[in-house]
C-alpha cells in the first residue's frame, strides 16, 4: 500500500494560499519599480527644466516669464512629492506583504515537513516488514535443517 498522507488537502491548501501570496508580493514589487521610475523621471524632469530656467536667466526674460517657471516648478515639485509619498506608501506595503508571504510559506514548510516524516517512518516501517518477510521464509525453508542439528 503506498504512503498516503492524511494532511494532503491542507497541504495543497497551503501551497495554494503561499502562491496567491507570492503573486500578490509580484504585483506590489512591479508597483514599487514603477513608482520608483516615475518618481527618478520627475525628479530628472525638473533638473532638467531648472537647468533650462539657468540659461533663459542668463539670457535674460521676462518677469512673466520668470513666474510662469516658478509656478511649472512648484507644480514640479509637487509631483515629485506625490510621486514620492506613492513609493512609501507602497514600500510599506511590500514590507508587509513580504511578512504575509513569508508566514505562509512557513506554514506550507510546517505541514511539508510533517509529511516527509510521515512518509520516512512509513518507509521505515515498511522496511522491517519486508525484512521480517524475509526472515520468516528463510525460517520456513530451512526450517528442516534447524531442527535435524
Amino acid at each position: 500500500m503506498p504512503f498516503q498522507f492524511p494532511l494532503q488537502a491542507v497541504l495543497r491548501c497551503r501551497e495554494s494560499f503561499e502562491r496567491r501570496e507570492r503573486q500578490r508580493l509580484q504585483i506590489i514589487s512591479r508597483e514599487v519599480i514603477k513608482a520608483q521610475q516615475q518618481w527618478e523621471r520627475a525628479r530628472v524632469e525638473r533638473a532638467n527644466a531648472l537647468s533650462g530656467l539657468q540659461q533663459k536667466l542668463r539670457k535674460g526674460s521676462t518677469a512673466g516669464e520668470l513666474q510662469f517657471e516658478l509656478f511649472c516648478d512648484h507644480a514640479r515639485v509637487r509631483r515629485i512629492a506625490a510621486w514620492y509619498e506613492r513609493l512609501s506608501k507602497l514600500k510599506e506595503l511590500q514590507h508587509r506583504q513580504i511578512e504575509v508571504f513569508r508566514h505562509t510559506q512557513q506554514q506550507r514548510r510546517i505541514i511539508e515537513n510533517l509529511r516527509e516524516r510521515q512518509r520516512a517512518a512509513y518507509l521505515l516501517l515498511q522496511d522491517r516488514r519486508t525484512q521480517q518477510q524475509m526472515d520468516d521464509r528463510y525460517l520456513i525453508t530451512h526450517a528442516s535443517q534447524f531442527s535435524k542439528s
